[in-house]
Formats: C-alpha cells, sequence, structure tokens
C-alpha cells in the first residue's frame, strides 16, 4: 500500500504547534525498560524516525505530528510513489544525495558508509550544513520529529550534531516485513529481490547498531495499521514524551489516518521464512526486530544481529567496492553520449527550421523541382527493392545449381570410381562429402588431379551423457509423478522472437534409456559420426546411488563403444541454478568415503571398453574442490587402484570457477567445460534480442565471442583437455532466467572443433591422450546436445564428422595461422546475416580473452552466496537495459 491515507482523510488534520511546549511527566507513566526512562526529555526534543525505505516511517511520522510535533517546513511534496507525501525536509534529502555522491555511493547503495571517508574539512561542511538546515526547518520548536531514511546508514553523525544544538533524541525505529518492501521497491523502482533485501539489511543493521544504549523503541509497520492504540502508547511511555496535543483530538485523527484498506503489500513472518530467494541473513534479522519489539534488551536477539552485521559488512566490500564504482563510471560515460547525442539532435532541429524556412521562401517552380526529386527517390527505392528480390531470386536458382552440380560430379565420381576399380584395384573408399580433400581429388580426371594428401585425424571425441531420461522413485517423489528431463524440455517457451523453444528431438524422439534398444541407437549414430565414447555422469551420494540404471544396462551389454565416467558429485537441490538450500541429496564427503567410492569404480574400470591413458583409468571429477580434502581422496584413490592391478589413475577435473590448475588439488588434468568460464561480460552480444518475455531475468552469450576466446586461451604449462559446445540454452529448467547462446549453427561449431582437433595435435602428440571433450550428446534440458533435432537434423553430427579428414597440403603452420583461419571462418560465416549484431570484424574476435583470476574468483564469490549474485546480476542487467533503451 501507499505508506500513508490520501490527502482527503486528513483535511484539517494540522499539528498544533509545538515551538513553547514543555514536556510534562505524566502521572503514573514508567518506561518499558531501564535504559529509556534516564531523564525527562530536555527543553528541545527531536523524535528521529529510522527505518527502510516503503517500511512505513512515512505513516509514523505523520502521526507523530498530529500529536503535536513539529513537521520541518519545506516537506518533500507528494508524488505517484506516495500522494499522501514523504514528511521529510526537502532539502535535507539533497545534502545527503550530495554527501553519498561525494564518497562513490548512493541511496540505493547497500555498502556501508563511513562519513569519515569525506575528509575531515568536508565533514566538517556537512555538520555545519545540517545544523544550519535544521535550525531553519524546525526553527524553536521544543518537540519536532525528524524522518529521512537515509539518516539510518549514518545515525551517529546526527547524534553528534544535535547534541551539539542541545536537541535530545529519542528514536523510533520502524520495520517492515522484507517481502513487503521488496513488493512495493519492485513495483516503485524495477528492483529484484535479492537487491533490495540487501537494502532493508543495510537501513536496519545500522539503525539498530547505532541506538544501542539511546531511548529507543521498535515498531511494526503492520502493527500499527492493525493496532495503532498500542503503538502510540508505546512510544508515549518508552519515550517518556508528553504530547503537545490533547488525547480527545489526536485520537480522532489517528482513527483516520491508519487505515489497512490503503495497504498495498502484505507479508506474513511464515511467508517470510518459507520463501528461497530470501537469504538467512535477512530471515535472522527480522526475527530478531520481532523479538526486540517486546523486549529490546533481548540478549539473544541483539547478538544474532551483531552476529549478522559482521557477516554482512565483511561480504560486501569484496565485490561491491568493485562493482559499484564501474556500473557508476558506465552510466557516466552513457550520460556524456546522451548530453552530445541531444545537442546534436538539438543542431539538426535548428538546420531542419532554417531549410523549412528557406524552402517555404523558395517560388512554386523550386518547390515543384523539390517534390519530384522526392518522387524519383521513391522510385528509386523501389527499384531497390526489386534489385533485392531478383539478387535473392538469383541467389536461389544459383543454389539449385550448385546443389545439381554436386549430384552429377558424384554420379560422375561413381562412374569414373567403377571404371577405375575396373581396370586396376584400389584400396581406397573416397568420403561421402562432396566438400571433403578425399572426394574433391578422386573425383577429378586423373591428369587433372591435384597432389592430395588426405590425413585422418586421431583426436578421441568424448561426448558427455545424461543418463536422466528414464523415470526414478526421487525424481516422481521430488518433482511430481512421472518426471524426467523430458519433462522440463517439453514445457519450454520462447523469451524472445527467434528463440528456438521448445527444443523437439527428431530421430530418437522421447526416448526411455531404460530401454535397451535406445543406447545401442545412440551408439550406432555417435560411432558412424566419428566420436570415440560417451562420458557417463556418475550420481554417488555416500553410498546411495541415482540414475544409474542406464550405465548398469550399458555395462550389462555387448554394445562396443568406449567410455568413462565423470563423479558429478554436487548436492541435489530444489534449484536447477546449485542453490545449496532445500537440499534432496547431500554430499557428505563422510569418513571412509574416498575408499568406498573408488572401490566401487573398480568394476568399471575392469570393462574392457573404459577409456584409459597409458592404461591408467580415466576418471573426471566435477566438482573437486568440493571435496574437503581432494589431495587426500586422490592419495587414496591411486592407492588402491594400483592394488588392483591398474598401472595408476589418471584424475582429470572439470575447470570450474574455483579452480585453475590440476596441481591445486593434485589431480592430472584440466577438463575445459563451456559455458563455465565462457559466459562473462566479454562474451555478451553488442546486441541484445528484443525480449517478448517481460519476467525474463537471464544472460545472453554470443557463440562467436565464446569460440573467440576458446582460439585466444594461451597454452597451459598443464595438462588439459580442450572442451566445446554446440550451443548453450537451459530455458527448459530456468524459464524466466536461463543462460542462452544466440548465433550458434552447425558450421561455426564445425570451425570451432577443427581449430581445437589441429590445437590438440599440437599440444598432445601422443594420439592416446589426444581427448576432446563435447559438452553434451543429450543434455536436451540446457539445449547442448549432439542428438539429432527438428530444427538442426544430424548437421551437428555431419559437422563433427568432417573434421576427421583434413589436407595436410593445406594446413595452418602453427596456431597463430590456425587462429587466424578460424577467424576469418567466423567473420565469413556471418557477416552478411541482416541480424541485429550480426557484424563482428576479426580484430574484435582477437581481443576476446578468457576472464582474469581476479574475475573468476569474483564469480566464485558471488555464486557462493546465492543473493549477492543476484544483485550482482540485477545491477549489471539494469545497466545494459539503461545502455539498450539509449543505443535503441
Amino acid at each position: 500500500m501507499n505508506e500513508n491515507p490520501s490527502p482527503e482523510q486528513l483535511h484539517g488534520a494540522k499539528p498544533q504547534p509545538a515551538d513553547q511546549v514543555v514536556p510534562k511527566k505524566r502521572a503514573g507513566a514508567k518506561p518499558a525498560n531501564t535504559k529509556s526512562a534516564r531523564a525527562r526529555p530536555a527543553k528541545r526534543t527531536c523524535i528521529m524516525v529510522l527505518g527502510m525505505h516503503r517500511s512505513g516511517t512515512s505513516a509514523l511520522t505523520r502521526a507523530i505530528s498530529l500529536l503535536g510535533a513539529e513537521l520541518p517546513k519545506n516537506l518533500l511534496g507528494a508524488n505517484p510513489s506516495n500522494p499522501a507525501g514523504h514528511w521529510e525536509p526537502q532539502r535535507l534529502i539533497e545534502l545527503h544525495d550530495q554527501m553519498l555522491a561525494e564518497v562513490g555511493s548512493s541511496w540505493d547503495d547497500w555498502r556501508s558508509f563511513d562519513v569519515n571517508d569525506l575528509g575531515t574539512a568536508r565533514l566538517q561542511f556537512y555538520k555545519a550544513e545540517i545544523a544550519r538546515i535544521v535550525d531553519e526547518e524546525y526553527g524553536s520548536a521544543s518537540l519536532f520529529v525528524l524522518k529521512e531514511p537515509r539518516i539510518s546508514r549514518f545515525v551517529p553523525l546526527y547524534a553528534e550534531v544535535l547534541e551539539r544544538m542541545h536537541v535530545e533524541v529519542r528514536y523510533t525505529l520502524v520495520s517492515r516485513n522484507p517481502l513487503a518492501v521488496i513488493a512495493s521497491l519492485k513495483n516503485r523502482d524495477g528492483f529484484t529481490a535479492g537487491f533490495s533485501s540487501l537494502l532493508w539489511l543495510r537501513h536496519e543493521l545500522d539503525a539498530e547498531r547505532a541506538t544501542r544504549g539511546q531511548p529507543r523503541i521498535f515498531l511494526s509497520y503492520e502493527g500499527l495499521l492493525d493496532d495503532w492504540r498500542s503503538g502510540i502508547q508505546g512510544i508515549t511511555n518508552s519515550l517518556f514524551i508528553d504530547w503537545p496535543r490533547p488525547p480527545t483530538e489526536w485520537k480522532t485523527l489517528l482513527a483516520e489516518h491508519f487505515s489497512a484498506d490503503h495497504r498495498h503489500f502484505a507479508a506474513s513472518a511464515d511467508l517470510l521464512q518459507a520463501d528461497p530467494r530470501i537469504v538467512d541473513w535477512v530471515k535472522d534479522a527480522y526475527a530478531a526486530l520481532t523479538v526486540l519489539k517486546s523486549d529490546d534488551a533481548d540478549a539473544v536477539a541483539l547478538e544474532n544481529l551483531y552476529r549478522i552485521k559482521a557477516e554482512f559488512d565483511a561480504m560486501s566490500p569484496i565485490f561491491g567496492e568493485a562493482f559499484f564504482p564501474e556500473i557508476d563510471a558506465r552510466l557516466r560515460l552513457l550520460n556524456q553520449e546522451r548530453v552530445a547525442q541531444k545537442q546534436l539532435a538539438e543542431q539538426r532541429d535548428a538546420e531542419v527550421t532554417k531549410l523549412t524556412s528557406e524552402y517555404e521562401q523558395k517560388p512554386l517552380e523550386a518547390q515543384i523541382q523539390a517534390e519530384q526529386l522526392v518522387s524519383e527517390k521513391a522510385e528509386l527505392q523501389r527499384l531497390k527493392g526489386e534489385a533485392r528480390n531478383i539478387s535473392r531470386k538469383l541467389l536461389e536458382a544459383q543454389i539449385l545449381i550448385d546443389e545439381q552440380n554436386h549430384e552429377i560430379q558424384a554420379l560422375q565420381a561413381e562412374r569414373r570410381a567403377f571404371e577405375t576399380q575396373s581396370n586396376e584395384p584400389s584400396n581406397f573408399v573416397p568420403d561421402s562429402d562432396v566438400n571433403s580433400p578425399s572426394y574433391q581429388a578422386f573425383s577429378k580426371e586423373p591428369e587433372k588431379q591435384e597432389a592430395v594428401s588426405v590425413f585422418t585425424d586421431e583426436a578421441k571425441l568424448i561426448a558427455f551423457y545424461l543418463p536422466q531420461f528414464h523415470r526414478v522413485n526421487e525424481n516422481s517423489e521430488w518433482w511430481g509423478p512421472g518426471f524426467t528431463e523430458w519433462t522440463n524440455v517439453a514445457r519450454a517457451t520462447p523469451n524472445f522472437a527467434s528463440h528456438s523453444q521448445p527444443k523437439i528431438p527428431r530421430d530418437l524422439g522421447y526416448y526411455d534409456l531404460t530401454h535397451p534398444g535406445v543406447m545401442r541407437e545412440q551408439v550406432e549414430l555417435a560411432k558412424l559420426y566419428g566420436l570415440h565414447g560417451f562420458c557417463f555422469y556418475h550420481y554417488w551420494f555416500s553410498g546411495r546411488r541415482i540414475l544409474e540404471k542406464p550405465v548398469e544396462l550399458f555395462i550389462k551389454s555387448d554394445i562396443n563403444f568406449r567410455f568413462c565416467l565423470c563423479w558429478a558429485n554436487e548436492n541435489w537441490t530444489r534449484a536447477w541454478d546449485g542453490d545449496t538450500k532445500n537440499i534432496l541429496l547431500h554430499q557428505k564427503y563422510a569418513e571412509g568415503d574416498a575408499e568406498a567410492f573408488i572401490d566401487g569404480m573398480i568394476a568399471y574400470f575392469n570393462d574392457h571398453r573404459y577409456i584409459k591413458i597409458n592404461g591408467a583409468p580415466l576418471l573426471v571429477v566435477y566438482r573437486a574442490k568440493d571435496i574437503p580434502d581432494p589431495k587426500r581422496w586422490f592419495s587414496i584413490w591411486r592407492d588402491r587402484v594400483v592394488a588392483h592391478g591398474f598401472p595408476g589413475i589418471h584424475i582429470s577435473v572439470v575447470d570450474f570457477y574455483d579452480i585453475s590448475t590440476p596441481q591445486e588439488v593434485e589431480a592430472d588434468s584440466l577438463v575445459e567445460f563451456p559455458p563455465h568460464k565462457f559466459n562473462g561480460p566479454q562474451n555478451h552480444p553488442s546486441e541484445f534480442p528484443s525480449m517478448t518475455n517481460p519476467n525474463f531475468s537471464g544472460g545472453i552469450v554470443d557463440y562467436r565471442k565464446m569460440i573467440a576466446q576458446s582460439a585466444n586461451r594461451p597454452r597451459q604449462s598443464f595438462a588439459m583437455f580442450r572442451g566445446i559446445i554446440p550451443g548453450w540454452d537451459n530455458t527448459a529448467r530456468r524459464q524466466n532466467n536461463p543462460t542462452i547462446v544466440i548465433n550458434s549453427t552447425p558450421k561455426l561449431y564445425s570451425a570451432w572443433l577443427r581449430f581445437l582437433r589441429f590445437q590438440a595435435r599440437q599440444d598432445h602428440p601422443d594420439p592416446d591422450s589426444r581427448f576432446i571433450f563435447i559438452n553434451a550428446w543429450n543434455e536436451w534440458g540446457e539445449g547442448c546436445y549432439l542428438e539429432p533435432d527438428q530444427r538442426w537434423g544430424l548437421s551437428y553430427l555431419e559437422e563433427t564428422l568432417r573434421g576427421k579428414y583434413f589436407d595436410e597440403g593445406t594446413e595452418p603452420v602453427g596456431i597463430d595461422a590456425a587462429r587466424s583461419r578460424l577467424f576469418d571462418e567466423i567473420v565469413a560465416q556471418t557477416e552478411h546475416q541482416e541480424v541485429p549484431g550480426a557484424s563482428l570484424p576479426k580484430e574484435a574476435l582477437a581481443t576476446i580473452v578468457p576472464p582474469s583470476q581476479m574475475a573468476v574468483r569474483t564469480s566464485t564469490i558471488l555464486r557462493s552466496w546465492p543473493i549477492l549474485h543476484s544483485a550482482a546480476r540485477y545491477v549489471y542487467r539494469r545497466w545494459h537495459e539503461k545502455a539498450r533503451s539509449y543505443h535503441g
């Protein structure tokens, strides 16, 4: 609701002047506690109202004025966010904003504010200004009320100033359920829940800490609306106030003032506790403040608030000190551009006005000539349009002719092959791809054939494999009867006009992995198109297995295909984004788990199809640093694997946000795992698609920039297996806040994979350890799969096979030349596209590099604190929205 009733409700309800009123001791009045009953008010008393914006501070301030306390002379007027008015000094708001801005802060900054950052001279200036404005606004009033939510962040500054002015301060701290504040700020400012929660927390914690030991009372906005009489009585008794206005008058006025009919946003404490979006800091702080309303000396509540503030103050500078200044700098640049554009527009308007005036003064003949010119321009545009249509039709015809020529060439090649084979036996079988080097060489007349050295790339392509596509009791219990990954895939909807959702499988359909024939078909496809093996996700929780049936069926089968396992050692939660709350299956890492886990893997290692490097089985670990002591675990694994007759174990850890080298955990290699570390700001598109989903709060990444970042990654001193994705779009799992990769096509995927093959030949001379990991074979819920779908068919699989054969004579010399060829292909494939943001020059590709260690560490910290991560995403997204609206 609006924090105050409408002006009509308060018509004629003006407080009496309190300039000459000296508060008297009320008969029988007793303070609520000993701290608040220390002395009667001085001749001048200030009732300071503290609390977060949108928390009912205005309603309480107006109520106190109706009791007889003086309001400032120059009030902040009514506005759409509060039609009844805000009841705070306009000049103090302006002074506070100036003071905050001077040290790089603002009203919606949830970092702590230290007035000493202003410096001695400026701090003295603001102290003097505050004293001057308070004097001018309140005069010699003996009892006045002061409210301005920003003061909650610097109460000690006001306490010092008012003490020097011989004004005694009594504090009323009013709070409101954070969910209601969040809803109100979202309605007014568009803030997210995470960002608003941090603002609420900063104001409440700072105000409470600064007023400890001072005369104060805790109130709730909801409580005032439900029972304002108890609230006013509490203020009267706790702060020991004699009100200037007689009770017979103010009781009627307050009865009209407090009305729950105007409450637009309401929420219960139970609803707050059950809301998974709200961090425990906020829930615990609100609970403690609720306790202080009845006992403001409760030791447990005060200790909890002390703990929460210490933790919050320690965390916010980690990324806030770098984040807010960066956003401010970008907004200043935008504003400078906006001013320049405005000036240019004004200049052009003046020129148009001048030309229009000149045109109107021309004779009729000149006007006729101008009209003819306009007509001729229109005709020229029409002719250009026809020319474009004719060019398009010619291009379509040329494509058809080329296709027919390819078919003719294929038939001729078959005939010549037959003739050649009938005269002279040959073991060479031409590739079915008419663009391949082998076909081009074989299809020409012998005397016209070029010297071609056709080689087969020996890189081993391993695709991650998700065994989620079948029913298990746990998923039915947690997500609903019959749930599988297909449930998410089928219900996805587009977020923007050209958004390809939902993803629809083609050849294999909506399969069930408990049917033995399904994996056999998958393997036939994978082998046909050049894959070496699958890396199955392995779910193991202190001995408990889940989603294990597809792999067990594979082990028992005679399917001839290589495989390895990746221990997906994350907690299972109710949030697909990895939130640590609402844990369904917990990785406990109990004593003995290291031994139990590796002993359970031996049976897989003994399978003749298991992928090994120099005889050592390859085991991938998804979150190595989640293991409490990974070095000890890996040492145990090595000893027990050797004891079972293997020469060792090759442990490869995923290149997650919290790890940079395998040496950090004493592993053997690192597995690159896009889109991890590929979805940062450097890879956001230069122009975002126009969203059709008004609730969209996700991220957009340009596939071409991801390729450039991959190509520009310097060669590492440790063993690393490169990774690639055909695309990424997890809208199926997170409809409103997914990460979506745009501009991905089979041809771009092919160019990327060809580069990685070339690099693998350079970095891994031994073919036995030349692996490239593809993410993934069948991650349909994340839009990341090689399996054929309705849009692309077999294209991604065909491009996977295409790069297996290469002409050594045309290969680049060195990695720099290979990178240059890749960038040329990216530019060539997209330069003629008529879509927003299609243009991406080669020079820009060369500047896209992997994120710095600082950026990776910051991302790791943010992901470990979901509310901070949400706030950071909100601020960055808001800046981008402003940038898009400006450039649009």
